[in-house]
């Protein structure tokens, strides 16, 4: 199916580009126009979806449970800047998370947020995790035991 809306893409961009349509960026927008008067129809749909249902764009973990390594970011890295981050969220039956929470380190943030993301969890347990950025390398999990959550 993928392949199959990579064909359509390529051959709707050409088609634009052909016919003076426009072409945008962030997915794929169509634009008709045509002749002087400068009225047309638009077209926008994603490319390279997924057949998830989950929000955050990822597959089910379909019973798989493993946790995604947290990135250093670079500018904390060059600084040798160490913080932690304190993280909650309820994981849904397909094993994502949802309703995530966090306190801590703001330059630690996104990383934090796009592992937990990323990750396959328990389906339908509670989560609080601790990830620890040391030294300007290491970044690491640690279960919360201040949570109450096993």
């Amino acid at each position: 199916m993928k392949h199959f809306m990579q064909v359509v893409c390529t051959a709707g961009l050409l088609a634009g580009c052909a016919s003076g349509g426009s072409v945008g960026v962030g997915g794929v927008g169509i634009g008709g126009g045509g002749g002087s008067g400068g009225v047309g129809v638009g077209l926008s749909f994603p490319v390279g979806g997924s057949t998830s249902t989950a929000e955050s764009g990822q597959a089910d973990c379909e019973g798989d449970v493993y946790r995604v390594q947290p990135r250093y970011p670079e500018q904390a890295a060059a600084q040798n800047y160490s913080g932690r981050v304190t993280v909650s969220f309820n994981v849904k039956l397909n094993g994502r998370a949802a309703d995530y929470e966090a306190a801590g380190d703001k330059p630690f943030f996104d990383e934090t947020k796009r592992a937990v993301m990323r990750s396959c969890w328990p389906a339908g347990v509670r989560q609080s995790w601790v990830v620890n950025y040391q030294g300007g390398k290491t970044a690491t999990w640690v279960q919360n035991a201040l949570s109450g959550t096993p």
